[in-house]
């Protein structure tokens, strides 16, 4: 259908993408309610493990009376991930079909340098969404916990090296959701402060 609007399928997939984010923005927000939440109970959650260490069941007993006290959900933070995985997995699926010869989509689309049902030849989205992952990594503010702070560096590579060989189109996906997403946090963080 989007491809019906807007000719391309790179464009299709950008389009998709966007509309996704703005769907899926309502869990979003609520995401990221919960993670300001989770962050806001951690001192305590801190205290009762190390008052509980011992007692693993009242231990978690206390941990949800505090979840329960302060409204926080520690799964609420995954939903929008866990609904955005079929569709990862589905586009996957559509350009591997593509890049076979007599896919049900035109023989494996072109969109600017790219064929989408290959990867990369010359490695830019890759390199583009790892540099967008460290972006996000830097927003969210990783480097000033300690244990994370290895996570801002070693993430990106991570990205680059799982995105190299993916598909094309699966890369623009990826890419446009994280700087779509990257823009939500801003936005989101921004209005926090004014908050």
């Amino acid at each position: 259908m989007m491809y019906g609007v807007l000719g391309n399928y790179g464009l299709a997939i950008i389009g998709v993408t966007i509309l996704i984010k703005v769907i899926l923005l309502p869990l979003t927000l609520k995401q990221d309610k919960s993670m300001k939440g989770m962050k806001k109970v951690q001192p305590e959650l801190e205290k009762i493990k190390e008052q509980y260490k011992n007692d693993p069941q009242t231990m978690n007993q206390k941990t949800m009376e505090l979840y329960q006290k302060h409204k926080v959900n520690p799964a609420g933070g995954c939903l929008p991930l866990l609904l955005q995985m079929p569709i990862l997995f589905a586009l996957f699926g559509v350009l591997r079909k593509a890049a076979e010869v007599g896919g049900f989509l035109e023989n494996n689309p072109s969109f600017l340098w790219l064929k989408l049902g290959d990867p990369d030849p010359l490695y830019i989205l890759p390199l583009l969404n790892g540099l967008v992952a460290f972006i996000q990594q830097k927003v969210m503010g990783s480097d000033s916990n300690p244990q994370t702070k290895n996570m801002m560096y070693i993430f990106p590579v991570m990205m680059i090296f799982i995105s190299y060989r993916m598909p094309a189109g699966l890369q623009v996906y990826w890419l446009t959701s994280s700087a779509a997403g990257l823009l939500q946090q801003y936005f989101i963080m921004k209005r926090g402060d004014e908050a």
